[in-house]
């Protein structure tokens, strides 16, 4: 009797994939067309991807989960399926990227003729705005006070060398030797989300003595959140895993990367809770007070923003006889929506804006401003417009949500509002206060960075599946315990 032979593939691919089922199923298609096994993660969303994949793509491998295990509980699950079909390449792609036809038969390419890389990526480009990169991989640096950075982040058209090479590259789309993933294990479970690519870019190579690539002839797009509405969780986990990854990768005299991030998150938790902006101060807090007790995997209480905030009506605007109103703009992708909604709202004030200096021009040839101010950068140069805009008495200032808090210019009229999701609603209005904080939280950062860095001096241990993942970890033989490649389940387990 002859024995079974089975197709070991050269390449598979893990997808997580939540809430993005159009995306995620054009992406299985192109792959499919491939021929490249798929291994996929449905993350307990509400749009019925787990069910289409089923109906559409009979022999994709779906892991169904009961809860949302984040991209990298997601990731890992498909992964350590995905490894378990002998592939000799493993590549990570996410539920909204869109590799080109040749991208991934380029990085194999690569890979196969360079052994002395662990792992290539392509040059990320944005599906919105396609001749604009997102990214060409990145580098980490911790003597630097912001020690992750992207290369060529929002180039258009750049000229790119073919190949670049590189220090960490986003699981937006990365293909790795699988065989270093069985050795050194998947992404760590601790993350949850964000950062988890790059803590495993920094490992393999350390493990391996290894490069990074970027193959730039190779290409994918992805729908780069330009104008998604402020997510708390986004403000959590970068700052909270931001810990974790310099703690754990640092070495003993690079001080000053965490020093820096120490420093800069105290002073926003000092400055948004003064100014009234509760939902940043909230996320930042609960981001400090896990990473300091070494609390990692999903956040245990996620903040919705503007949940508890009174939303603005149409009847304001004639209760409240508004007749001038600022837009103090930081997202400049904001700005057509928030005109837009103020029509919607029946508004027909007058209208100034407060811009970055180099966006100044292009907001004066709008009909829409009768008055367009400059802002500055710096940390006393923002501040010095701020009496001439006291003096305008504005009856209404309008500001969008993003992850910083907001500017004193943001509170200079009688009501201050802050645009999310196409709706407005009221925010606490301190202006005096807020210059006060601002001025504070410099020395009020310093002294709380200096008091809290030798908690941060010691690596965090590597983290563990959550319970969460233990039925799916079980079901492709991993034992739920590790929820590492190396750490399968004996028959009788």
């Amino acid at each position: 009797m002859s024995p079974t032979v089975f197709n070991v593939p050269k390449v598979a691919a893990a997808i997580v994939t939540y809430n993005h089922r159009e995306p995620v199923l054009n992406l299985i298609a192109t792959l499919e067309q491939q021929k490249i096994p798929t291994f996929v993660t449905e993350n307990n969303g509400v749009d019925g991807a787990a069910e289409a994949i089923r109906n559409q793509f009979p022999t994709v491998s779906l892991l169904a989960s009961s809860s949302n295990l984040g991209g990298c509980g997601g990731f890992n699950c498909a992964a350590l399926a995905a490894l378990s079909s002998g592939c000799e390449y493993l590549v990570f792609i996410d539920d909204d990227a869109f590799p080109e036809a040749d991208c991934i038969a380029q990085l194999t390419d690569f890979l196969d003729a360079n052994p002395d890389y662990i792992f290539a990526a392509p040059a990320i480009y944005i599906t919105s705005q396609p001749d604009t990169l997102q990214e060409a991989g990145g580098d980490v640096d911790f003597n630097l006070p912001h020690p992750v950075e992207a290369w060529y982040r929002f180039h258009v058209n750049p000229e790119l060398p073919a190949v670049i090479d590189i220090g960490y590259a986003s699981a937006c789309c990365l293909m790795v030797r699988a065989d270093a993933l069985r050795e050194m294990g998947v992404m760590d479970w601790s993350y949850f989300i964000f950062s988890d690519d790059v803590d495993l870019c920094l490992r393999l190579r350390h493990r391996f003595a290894k490069k990074g690539a970027c193959v730039t002839t190779a290409k994918a797009f992805h729908d780069f959140p330009w104008a998604k509405p402020f997510a708390p969780m986004r403000l959590y986990f970068f700052q909270r895993n931001g810990l974790r990854l310099i703690s754990n990768h640092r070495k003993s005299g690079q001080i000053k990367s965490l020093f820096t991030a120490l420093m800069r998150l105290h002073r926003r938790i000092f400055y948004s809770g003064l100014i009234g902006d509760y939902e940043i101060k909230q996320s930042l807090l609960d981001a400090f007070k896990d990473a300091w007790k070494g609390k990692f995997g999903n956040w245990d209480s996620w903040i919705t923003f503007a949940k508890d905030r009174t939303k603005v009506k149409s009847s304001f605007f004639e209760n409240q006889n508004i007749k001038n109103i600022l837009i103090d703009i930081s997202i400049e992708d904001f700005e057509p929506a928030i005109i837009e909604l103020l029509k919607k709202l029946k508004c027909s004030a007058s209208i100034d804006i407060l811009c970055d200096e180099s966006r100044v021009e292009h907001h004066q040839a709008n009909p829409n401003y009768n008055q367009v101010y400059a802002r500055k950068i710096g940390f006393i140069s923002p501040l010095k417009i701020l009496p001439t805009l006291l003096n305008k008495k504005y009856d209404l200032v309008v500001t969008d949500a993003n992850m910083e808090a907001r500017r004193a210019t943001a509170m200079c009229g009688k009501y201050a509002t802050i645009f999310h999701n196409d709706e407005l609603f009221m925010a606490a209005n301190r202006p005096y206060l807020a210059v006060v904080a601002h001025l504070l939280s410099l020395p009020v950062g310093l002294f709380m960075a200096l008091l809290t860095i030798n908690h941060f001096r010691k690596p965090f241990p590597a983290g563990k599946p959550p319970a969460e993942a233990e039925a799916l970890l079980k079901y492709i033989g991993i034992d739920p315990e590790i929820g590492q490649p190396f750490a399968r389940l004996k028959n009788n387990d």
